[in-house]
């Protein structure tokens, strides 16, 4: 077994004698490929099968934190290592082989993976396109021949463009304009991932796309773009300029709103601030009623206190009236007896 960075294992595990090497049966998979596995393989040990030595591929992996990086060359289905061995595996099944011998390589690299690891398998399309003839498409029936040997399969297809993903700045959304896609033509190969836990054990985001070649973007395929894909790439841009206009004139309506209801909340605020003071006017208007209101309660008090006093002392003067008045009618009633008595004995009244 070789670590990272040695070189790599033959067939039966030895390091090569300096001849060279058989050519592996396998194909080696392109740089997007890795780069799309870099995220996954942080502390995880990683078996990378048919990959020439010298090859951007394990460097790639290493600097993405891979704890250990193996890679081989075998010439036959039988891979040097133990079972349950490795992470993950990568590994591209040629075109020519049959569904029996990609099943023969299949169980092979399920052999080597730990519980909860996983493989990323490169398969060409055309090796599934008679069965998609038959009825079958050929991502079903590539799924098919995988689920045979995996629990779980994800598959994505490849794309011919370079540059149709991008990052949003400050998220971690990956957006993709699947329209540009459409234009590449039919996917020449599937990138598949394979594990044997009913779990994915990977994170991919749902519109991932794997550029692997230039296309387009070199002189060579600008000269072999046909006039279809042209015109599609003018109606595209035509389509974007339209809605660019629109989002414009959205944008311009919606500023014409803000700055509306920024004048109609301006008014309000007016207003409120009108009633506000309104209301403070008032609450000092009630409170001033309110200690009036208590002065005339005091007042009204002290009145009905002297009034009470003003009438206990009528009252008592009447009381008094009243009993002068009897004393009066008493002495009255004496002088009257008195006349009467000196009348009798003779006496002159006038000397009373």
């Amino acid at each position: 077994m070789a670590a990272a960075g040695s070189s790599p294992l033959s067939p039966s595990g030895d390091s090569p004698n300096g001849e060279r090497p058989p050519k592996p049966p396998l194909e080696s998979l392109p740089v997007p490929v890795y780069l799309m596995v870099e995220p996954m393989v942080s502390g995880k040990k990683v078996l990378d099968v048919a990959t020439s030595v010298g090859g951007p591929g394990p460097e790639f992996l290493r600097r993405a934190g891979a704890a250990e990086v193996i890679f081989c060359l075998p010439d036959r289905p039988a891979l040097p290592l133990p079972n349950g061995e490795v992470d993950i595996a990568l590994c591209g099944l040629p075109t020519v082989w049959s569904d029996e011998e990609r099943g023969v390589w299949l169980a092979e690299i399920r052999r080597v993976l730990r519980p909860g690891g996983f493989c990323v398998l490169r398969l060409a399309t055309v090796a599934f396109r008679k069965k998609a003839q038959g009825g079958t498409g050929m991502r079903a029936a590539c799924t098919d021949l995988l689920l045979a040997y995996f629990a779980t399969v994800e598959i994505v297809e490849e794309t011919h463009f370079g540059g149709v993903s991008f990052q949003v700045p400050g998220t971690d959304d990956l957006a993709v304009n699947e329209s540009l896609t459409r234009l590449s033509g039919a996917s020449g190969h599937f990138v598949a991932l394979c594990a044997d836990c009913a779990e994915r054990p990977w994170n991919l985001t749902e519109s991932l796309l794997v550029p692997t070649e230039v296309g387009a973007s070199t002189e060579a395929g600008a000269a072999s773009a046909s006039a279809g894909e042209l015109a599609a790439w003018r109606a595209e841009v035509a389509r974007l300029e339209a809605r660019c206009a629109g989002l414009s004139r959205e944008r311009d309506g919606a500023r014409e709103g803000t700055m509306t209801v920024q004048d109609r909340t301006d008014r309000l605020e007016r207003t409120l601030a009108v009633l506000r003071r309104d209301v403070e006017r008032y609450l000092r208007q009630i409170s001033d009623d309110g200690a009036a209101r208590e002065l005339l309660a005091l007042e009204r008090d002290d009145l009905r206190r002297n009034l009470a006093v003003a009438t206990q002392k009528a009252a008592d003067a009447s009381r008094e009236a009243e009993r002068r008045q009897v004393a009066l009618r008493a002495l009255e009633n004496e002088v009257v007896r008195l006349r009467a008595a000196r009348a009798g004995a003779g006496i002159p009244t006038g000397k009373i």
